[in-house]
């Protein structure tokens, strides 16, 4: 299994595309492209979704007649966990607290916003101290 890659800015615009068609072939992607991010060479495309394929495995083609058609090889949620995961170990050393601190320094959160933290935090204690408890009775249950 390959080791998540990071992707640039324009990878990610066309996994975008990708994710939301399902599958697109290389002038569907450039079209979609030219159309939020500016004009951009149906070679720059293929170069970029080759690169994709074969070095980063982010995508996989199938050929319907004599065109390539792209298709993500994981969801954008996976992905997104992967890519995530990976920036928190690399640049914040795993921890957690300097994360957030760095999130909540580049933009302050709005009232709405705040509230769903506090939520998604809570609930994620709740999970933390499930696991804990199931893991103390399988514990309990090896003897």
């Amino acid at each position: 299994m390959r080791k998540v890659q990071m992707v640039t800015d324009r990878e990610l615009e066309i996994l975008k595309i990708l994710w939301a068609r399902e599958k697109a072939s290389v002038r569907e992607v450039q079209d979609d492209l030219n159309k939020t991010a500016g004009p951009v060479a149906y070679s720059t495309v293929q170069t970029l979704l080759n690169i994709m394929e074969d070095k980063k495995g982010l995508v996989r083609h199938v050929v319907e007649g004599r065109t390539f058609i792209y298709i993500p090889k994981k969801s954008s949620d996976r992905t997104i966990h992967e890519l995530t995961k990976r920036f928190v170990d690399r640049v914040f050393d795993g921890a957690l607290d300097r994360v957030m601190v760095a999130l909540l320094d580049s933009r302050s959160p709005t009232a709405a916003e705040f509230d769903r933290l506090r939520a998604m935090i809570d609930e994620a204690e709740r999970q933390t101290a499930a696991k804990v408890e199931l893991s103390e009775v399988g514990t309990i249950e090896e003897f």
